[in-house]
């Protein structure tokens, strides 16, 4: 009887650690999902301020034309400068890395790279991309955002490394029917197999986990590589649906 009750104690007491450790992983799953849904309303109101300056400073392109043909015709050469002085500086506060027309990809790029390059890292910066694709804006958030966040992490612990100039290299463009993101970022060491499994317990090896999930998602493919001192990430999502290239 007693041991019995010995074994039906270490049950439970199994069953009541394996309770905990799956609430922890739930909260902190909920955290990160949190995290994420919190991000991309921040991307989706810098996107949507920078459209509304520009929208701004359309609209007023003929006001602005008008106003400097004035300045010109009376001679006001000094009065042209200061006014030209003053869009230019309108315009700078708008000015962004990329500007493709895909709202959820520019705010994107630009509010995570904007940031990198505050910080001193090298930016060389392309993308292509339609203003509608086969791919939900929370995934867009999730695959671009977590791409730049660990390429951001990864290269800004080497801006104080002098052997090296630290960088990130983003290419987006439709390819062969499909959408094609390619991230290049310094990296001064290999990173361990656990983070290249996705087993690390940290923000990095869950972006990973959750970069993988959502391609997987739209039958993606992605691909990681570390050769002296940088890591690449590949990936490729089909823009077109299985039921439409069945038809």
């Amino acid at each position: 009887m007693n041991i019995n009750l010995m074994g039906l104690l270490g049950l439970l007491v199994l069953v009541c650690v394996s309770l905990l450790i799956y609430i922890f992983y739930q909260r902190r799953e909920v955290l990160f999902y949190k995290r994420e849904q919190a991000e991309l309303d921040e991307y989706a109101a810098e996107v949507e301020t920078i459209y509304r300056q520009l929208r701004g400073i359309r609209h007023d392109y003929r006001n602005h034309l008008q106003a400097m043909d004035a300045f010109v015709e009376t001679d006001q050469l000094s009065e042209l400068r200061e006014y030209i002085r003053q869009l230019t500086n309108e315009l700078n506060q708008v000015d962004t890395i990329i500007r493709t027309g895909n709202t959820m990809i520019d705010a994107l790029v630009n509010t995570k790279l904007t940031k990198a390059q505050e910080q001193g890292i090298e930016l060389f910066a392309t993308a292509i991309a339609p203003a509608k694709l086969p791919i939900e804006n929370a995934d867009l958030a999730i695959i671009i955002g977590n791409l730049l966040n660990n390429a951001v992490e990864a290269t800004k612990q080497q801006i104080k490394d002098a052997s090296q100039r630290p960088f990130i290299r983003l290419y987006i463009a439709p390819m062969k029917s499909n959408l094609y993101i390619s991230l290049t970022n310094t990296m001064k060491y290999n990173p361990q197999p656990s983070f290249l499994s996705l087993k690390t317990p940290n923000r990095v090896g869950h972006g990973l986990r959750r970069i993988d999930q959502t391609v997987e998602k739209y039958k993606g493919y992605v691909n990681r590589q570390w050769e002296d001192g940088v890591f690449v990430t590949e990936i490729t999502i089909p823009l077109l649906s299985e039921t439409a290239s069945d038809n």
